[in-house]
This record gives C-alpha cells, structure tokens and sequence, in this order.
C-alpha cells in the first residue's frame, strides 16, 4: 500500500509491506572459476517466507530478532533445497548455507554455495519457492558462467529452465 503524506510542505511516500499484490524472489546464481563452486543469493520477502515456513510445519522464527530461535537456518536450508535445485551435466548440486541477511526493508537474503563443478556444460535449473503458497509467485533467476549471463522467470506453471553453456 503506498500512501503520500504532506509534511512541512514536501510530500513523502511511505510503503506499507503487510499487504502487496506481487510475489516474487530473486536468485543470482554465479559461477566462480577460481573455487569452481555456484556462488547463489535468494532474495526473498521476509513476512512471504516466514508464512511458507509456517505453512510448512516450522516453528515462529523470529528471523532477524533476538528471539530466533537457534536452528532457523536449517528449517531456511531444508525448504530451499525442496524448492530449489540445479542440475549441472546431469549432477544434482548439492549446497552449503553460507549464512543470511535481514534488512529493515523485509528482505531475508539467503546465501548459499554448490559443491564443486568442473567446466559446467548444461545446466538446469528449478524453482518453485514460495509458490505452493502464492499461486502468483514470480521467480526471477539470474544465471553467470564466465561471459554468458542469463536470466529466467520462473512460475507456478515453469518451474524450471535449461541452459547450454557455450563459454566460460
């Protein structure tokens, strides 16, 4: 909801982030050749998360507060590795939670690292975040290997995308 307030003259925008009409998360998955490991941040918002871990028989969180409780990065790890997962010339990745980050704006980003690949070829990747909760869930997922940037949206109707690397 935005709603336009007049103070000393200037008017000012304040977003209200407890009800909205998108849905969406962002997934940058990039490739570092020195580690050769996927290198992948979710952003998602924070109260959408938080409702689909509940949904999904977790406990309150209380992410990002002094009462989280002290296994909540392994209920965040467990559901990203139902909902999302790359496959790289036929190999499902496996994944490392590097750790998170909470902002005041709502954001929840999830930070996480594949197991190593050499010289990926095709990859394919699969997200259905969020989405068993919000019908129109948008998730937009940006993918870099070397010189080859792609970007895909994904939904509740394509869950998943496949890309042939050509370069790295």
């Amino acid at each position: 909801m935005i709603k336009k307030v007049l103070f000393s003259g200037l008017v000012f925008t304040l977003l209200s982030f407890t009800m909205h009409k998108y849905y969406v998360s962002i997934t940058e998955a990039d490739y570092n050749t020195k580690s050769k490991t996927f290198e992948i941040s979710i952003k998602f918002i924070g109260h959408d998360l938080e409702k689909v871990l509940a949904k999904e028989g977790a406990p309150e969180l209380y992410l990002g507060t002094s009462k989280e409780i002290k296994n909540a990065d392994e209920y965040l790890m467990n559901y990203i590795n139902q909902r999302f997962q790359m496959v790289v010339d036929g190999e499902k990745l496996n994944y490392k939670f590097m750790g998170k980050e909470i902002n005041n704006d709502d954001f929840i980003y999830c930070f996480i690292e594949s197991n190593k690949v050499d010289s990926p070829k095709k990859i394919t990747i699969k997200n259905s975040l969020l989405t068993e909760v919000f019908s129109e869930q948008a998730n937009t997922v940006y993918l870099t290997v070397g010189k080859q940037k792609i970007n895909y949206l994904l939904n509740k109707g394509k869950v998943s995308e496949t890309h042939e690397i050509t370069e790295i």
